[in-house]
């Protein structure tokens, strides 16, 4: 079965040194000048130093049927794709939007009827039994 999907295979790196030795080690695995693509990208929108919290480096490769080759070598080499901070989005090798984060993603617990927010258990009540609780065995 031949993989018809052409997206490139893309690597989210923090340290310099981990993105370029995996450049150089994609590149010992016959992966092309012109199949590789590495930039810097800013987390910040005003201008200010580039630092590794603020900043992410960015491996893309054209695997061209080679996807897992190209996926292993990124990722041995430190590639953390959930290291974008929350809101980023990666897309086509890109960060193409930062969408605003959700305010609450967990829902509010309902009560069910015969409980009350003081309780811990609900309140079971059989006809002519008391209120009062039962201590001990009566048999």
């Amino acid at each position: 079965m031949e993989n018809t999907d052409l997206s490139p295979i893309t690597g989210v790196f923090r340290d310099h040194a981990k993105a370029n030795h995996a450049v150089e080690e994609l590149k010992r695995a016959g992966f092309g000048e012109d199949q590789i693509q590495s930039a810097v990208v800013s987390l910040l929108s005003a201008p200010e130093e580039q630092t590794p919290e603020n900043t992410r480096i960015i491996v893309t490769v054209k695997a061209d049927g080679k996807d897992k080759q190209a996926f292993g070598i990124l990722f041995s080499n430190g590639a953390n794709n959930a290291d974008l901070p929350s809101g980023m989005v990666l897309r086509d090798g890109k960060i193409a939007e930062s969408q605003a984060e959700t305010v609450d993603l967990i829902p509010e617990p309902t009560l069910e009827a015969n409980f009350s927010k003081d309780s811990y258990f609900g309140e079971v009540k059989g006809s002519g039994h008391s209120d009062e609780p039962i201590l001990g065995d009566t048999h």
